[in-house]
């Protein structure tokens, strides 16, 4: 019996260090060149809109190296359609990203209630007018309304919320750990016509 215990100890040990080295390995930082290819904003391909500092580098810079199919369709349909004049709705792209176009009106902020995604990263690109979107770690906001699997969304709350413009020079991306919210006015309330890119997480 004592063989044994020794036995399974020794065993779950082992599986601890072999989890810990692939938690490790799956969590290794960013190297140089990674980080460099970023900077360099090539990737971009002449779009004059840059990413909003907000922009969560990792998780991005991750994604596109996993998935770059994906980004280079949104960044195609952004560079080879004009977005001011393009018909409103939404087009599927891919199995894996969709665009929608719409116009509305900003509106006054109040309650706040952020929203997040599991099943997809918002692109969220404003290419007339001004609006201001919050944004605060998923981790550090209280669930409001329990998430819909099927409508991919849930709704929080958090005491602090980081507002930033969004404008024709830039969007903002959110991933899942991502909590945000759009449409808020920017000074007076004012139409704005915003694009958003829904690209698939895994």
């Amino acid at each position: 019996m004592k063989l044994l215990k020794i036995t399974l100890l020794t065993a779950c040990m082992a599986l601890f260090v072999i989890g810990t080295a692939w938690a490790g390995e799956k969590q290794k930082p960013l190297i140089k060149k990674q980080l460099d290819w970023f900077a360099k904003k090539e990737w971009l391909k002449g779009i004059k809109a840059v990413p909003d500092p907000c922009l969560d580098k990792e998780a991005f810079i991750r994604h596109y190296e996993k998935h770059p199919e994906r980004w280079e369709a949104a960044f195609k349909f952004m560079r080879e359609n004009d977005l001011t004049t393009c018909p409103l709705g939404k087009t599927v792209l891919s199995d894996d990203i969709s665009v929608n176009v719409s116009e509305y009106t900003t509106r006054e902020p109040g309650e706040e209630k952020l929203e997040a995604h599991r099943q997809y990263i918002d692109l969220q690109y404003v290419v007339v007018g001004k609006e201001l979107q919050g944004i605060a770690r998923l981790s550090e906001t209280k669930e409001v309304t329990p998430f819909d699997e099927k409508k991919d969304v849930g709704f929080y709350k958090t005491p602090v919320i980081n507002y930033h413009v969004a404008a024709p020079d830039r969007f903002l991306i959110y991933f899942p750990s991502d909590a945000h919210i759009p449409n808020i006015q920017y000074g007076e309330k004012a139409t704005v016509r915003k694009v958003v890119f829904k690209i698939k997480v895994d």
